[in-house]
């Protein structure tokens, strides 16, 4: 059981390294829309096979953070050195997630005395729609469907400042502010008060 319950960080380094990798596939559309792919798949399956094989570790779970972190930092390094004219409409929105992401760590650190994100659904559904924008503009040359992106990755962003502020302690398998259970704290509670 051992060498099956390391699959999903080995799943969440093997992002890592093909994040690196996008920098090097940027001239080549064919290996990019690829390396996009397969790191939005590694990102999806790294935590679904610890759930499924109970192998959940703080470990995992960090290098699953920083899976995220590499995989769409190289994500918006590459759009912004390369895409800048699709975003360019929705510039506002894309930097207004940013702030709204910072905050939300510093709030974190300031609370909890670290810094952490949470996997929420609103996350999940923005990571997916983040892969499927930049798929989308590879294989079409537009930038359309950016902007549904932005309006579901700023709630998302908000939604997460939400749960860190309200929630003492927020798990990091916090799934949405109305989970019922978080740390000690019911939905309920901090919804009423």
């Amino acid at each position: 059981m051992g060498s099956v319950a390391s699959i999903p960080n080995i799943l969440s380094l093997s992002r890592i390294v093909l994040a690196f990798a996008l920098f090097f596939s940027s001239d080549h559309p064919v290996p990019l829309f690829a390396l996009v792919v397969l790191c939005g798949i590694t990102d999806v399956l790294d935590g679904y096979l610890a759930r499924k094989l109970h192998c959940e570790s703080n470990l995992g779970a960090r290098l699953d953070s920083l899976g995220d972190l590499v995989y769409y930092s190289a994500l918006t390094l590459y759009v912004v050195r390369f895409q800048m004219p699709l975003i360019q409409p929705y510039l506002g929105g894309i930097i207004a997630i940013f702030v709204i992401k910072t905050l939300t760590l510093a709030v974190s650190k300031v609370k909890n005395g670290r810094i952490y994100s949470l996997h929420t659904y609103g996350n999940k559904l923005t990571g997916v729609m983040v892969v499927v924008s930049i798929c989308l503009i590879l294989l079409t040359g537009t930038g359309l469907f950016v902007a549904l992106l932005v309006v579901v990755g700023i709630l998302s962003a908000l939604e997460e400042l939400l749960i860190m502020s309200l929630f003492k302690e927020p798990d990091t398998n916090t799934r949405s502010i109305f989970q019922r259970k978080n740390a000690g704290r019911t939905g309920k509670d901090v919804l009423s008060g």
